[in-house]
């Protein structure tokens, strides 16, 4: 089936219809990407970063296309991290319907006070003391708050399940769950004549996004069992192209499957070395051991789901002490 886009002229549906929107951040590696499915009801997977210059970037981008961003019929959401929901406030704010993962709008409904006694809680046992510990609690906090605001909620049209497939603009999307870097990440698989792979940051060619999952939270110690149980959903796949959330547009989607199970292989592998050499030991000198002082929480959080995950596997144990993990190996 051919439809008009913008400019007029015929478009068959294909991974050809599929442009690259890129918008600057702050912190590695320094870029985010939402794509652009052309058509008679242009699509955005993912809405990029906050404020203004994010939104000329958005402007600026949809008209090299042909549009404005008045003209974009539908945003779908991978995940509520700021980096990918944005300009979703403009773009609802132009007309877009919108869609997210069910279980994302649960979570930004959290209750503050049960996030930051959970937060709390999780800080303690991983060795965060102190101001430490206040500054996760406070991050945490103005996450879920900053994150609530550009993702309302009650304002998203169309709130799906994992695995159950819905229809935009004439194309099916199927929703996969592959957690790890967020609890409640969704990938899509969308029949755009090709089978395209919209993996968010479940799934990068050049690298491996960090296993955040839950932050600093309940969850924490599950971070990198969940990223592994991602990389199975995605093993029997077999999509055309893979469009992530970073980096470039990628072919080989079971090659960068291997290569991110080696990532997460060598991950818990230098945590278990890390872990002999310093044992007993916190969470946090775990982590220190294994990569050094690192202003950024996405260590530690790398750290913690290793733990869980050796802990899992009868690789390592660990005695509350005075409030605080105290982790030994069983090598």
């Amino acid at each position: 089936m051919s439809s008009e886009c913008a400019s007029g002229t015929e478009v068959t549906p294909s991974l050809d219809s599929v442009f690259r929107i890129e918008f600057e951040v702050d912190w590695p590696p320094g870029h985010a990407v939402a794509w652009l499915v052309d058509g008679p009801e242009p699509i955005l997977v993912d809405a990029g970063s906050p404020g203004e210059a994010a939104e000329e970037t958005l402007a600026d981008e949809l008209g090299a296309h042909g549009y404005d961003i008045e003209d974009v019929d539908h945003v779908v959401v991978t995940h509520p991290h700021s980096d990918h929901v944005g300009q979703v406030p403009t773009l609802l704010e132009a007309g877009a319907r919108l869609y997210a993962p069910g279980p994302a709008l649960e979570q930004l409904r959290r209750d503050p006070d049960d996030l930051e006694a959970a937060v709390r809680r999780t800080a303690r046992e991983a060795g965060l003391d102190g101001d430490r510990a206040d500054r996760a609690v406070e991050q945490a906090v103005d996450s879920l708050e900053r994150d609530w605001r550009l993702l309302p909620p009650d304002e998203v049209d169309v709130s799906f399940d994992f695995g159950e497939p819905f229809d935009i603009g004439g194309h099916t999307f199927t929703p996969l769950y592959t957690p790890g870097h967020q609890k409640t990440h969704a990938s899509f698989l969308a029949d755009l004549g090709e089978t395209a792979l919209f993996s968010g940051d479940a799934l990068i060619e050049p690298f491996r996004a960090a296993a955040i999952h839950a932050g600093i939270d309940r969850g924490a110690y599950e971070a990198i069992d969940a990223f592994y149980g991602a990389m199975d959903s995605f093993e029997a796949l077999e999509a055309d192209r893979a469009f992530p959330g970073h980096g470039p547009a990628f072919d080989d989607v079971q090659g960068a499957v291997d290569s991110t199970r080696e990532s997460l292989d060598d991950l818990v592998e230098d945590t278990a070395d890390a872990l002999q050499a310093v044992e007993p030991a916190s969470p946090v000198e775990v982590s220190y051991e294994r990569a050094g002082p690192a202003e950024h929480p996405a260590t530690l959080l790398d750290t913690l789901g290793s733990l869980g995950y050796l802990e899992d596997a009868g690789r390592a144990e660990y005695q509350l002490v005075d409030g605080v993990r105290q982790y030994e190996s069983t090598e």
